[in-house]
């Protein structure tokens, strides 16, 4: 029985934003007018209007007037609270402006503007995508305004939201004006950061800036005083020849400053993969040490900065995502 009340209502709300869309296609931006807005009472609406119901009744019953118009003047609010409604949401443009990339299971900032063109102009406006929060503003008569609405992730690669939820109680929260917009909207969803083995460092001499050494090396660094057991072949003989003292000759090793993410070094499911190299792309840009990517047919040199993490994080995001995807986004 549960199944089949659930595979109802699948195919009522298949229908019904089927239906939708035809009256509001996809789009990047929105205003709110009689084809896309839909009104009518919810539950306490519902209940005010039994209320009123069982009001007249009793006037009438008892052939009293004065129930009667109070009857009458309740009625006359609700009608005028559906025309309220109506026009709080009325003319408002809705525009998609961007949105904020995000990893793996957190929410997504996607970026709206709004603007209002009714002179009252719109309270008690909410927002929500499918399973987000929800976002309640209040827009003044033509002042356009950047409102944040969040939905949830789940897995990396480009977030389509779904229908943005377009509502208002206003005035008296006895009617209800909606819409469902099917906007635009995408959001670059990151692979989520999970600790995993280093990748290998493969780096040139480590000369470069920010490169560190150790004593022991190949290469001659300079001549320092000479301690008793410093051995003898490392003693500067021709100083000592030319009588400027006894000194001895220091060596050392150079290390690499640069890390490589290298998808090769990693032996662990696609998925794993990718995040643990975002893992480690934002513990070297933390510890401020350069670091490349290399992944099947990209390979991004060594470097440190926000767009530099970026272009990094990005590639993680859309690898192996279909062609369509990032054309759509």
């Amino acid at each position: 029985m549960a199944s089949l009340i659930t595979s109802l209502r699948n195919a009522w709300e298949t229908r019904f934003y089927r239906w939708i869309d035809q009256r509001s296609p996809r789009a990047r931006q929105v205003q709110l007018n009689r084809k896309n807005l839909y009104t009518f009472p919810n539950l306490t609406g519902l209940l005010y209007t039994a209320i009123t119901l069982v009001i007249w009744l009793l006037g009438t019953n008892y052939q009293n007037n004065l129930i009667l118009a109070l009857s009458y003047l309740l009625v006359s609010i609700f009608v005028v609270s559906i025309l309220h409604a109506f026009a709080n949401l009325a003319g408002i443009s809705i525009r998609f402006v961007g949105a904020r990339p995000a990893f793996a299971g957190d929410p997504a900032a996607l970026v709206l503007e709004l603007n209002c063109i009714n002179k009252a102009g719109c309270d008690n406006l909410e927002l929500r995508w499918p399973g987000g929060e929800t976002q309640v503003i209040t827009l003044n008569h033509n002042e356009p305004q950047q409102v944040i609405v969040r939905a949830q992730s789940v897995q990396r690669g480009y977030l389509r939201p779904g229908r943005l939820l377009v509502q208002s109680r206003f005035p008296l929260g006895i009617i209800r004006c909606w819409t469902w917009l099917n906007l635009d909207a995408s959001a670059l969803i990151y692979p989520a950061p999970i600790f995993t083995d280093e990748p290998h460092a493969q780096a040139s001499n480590g000369r470069e800036e920010g490169g560190t050494s150790q004593r022991g090396g190949d290469d001659f660094s300079g001549l320092r005083d000479y301690q008793a057991g410093d051995p003898i072949k490392h003693i500067a003989w021709k100083q000592f020849a030319q009588d400027k003292g006894l000194f001895t000759k220091e060596y050392e090793a150079y290390l690499s400053a640069e890390k490589w993410l290298d998808w090769d070094s990693l032996n662990h499911p696609q998925e794993l993969r990718l995040s643990g190299l975002c893992y480690w792309a934002l513990d070297y840009e933390r510890r401020q040490i350069p670091y490349g990517l290399r992944l099947p047919g990209l390979n991004l040199a060594p470097a440190l900065g926000e767009h530099h993490q970026q272009a990094v994080l990005t590639a993680l995001g859309e690898f192996n995502l279909p062609r369509e995807a990032k054309h759509a986004r």
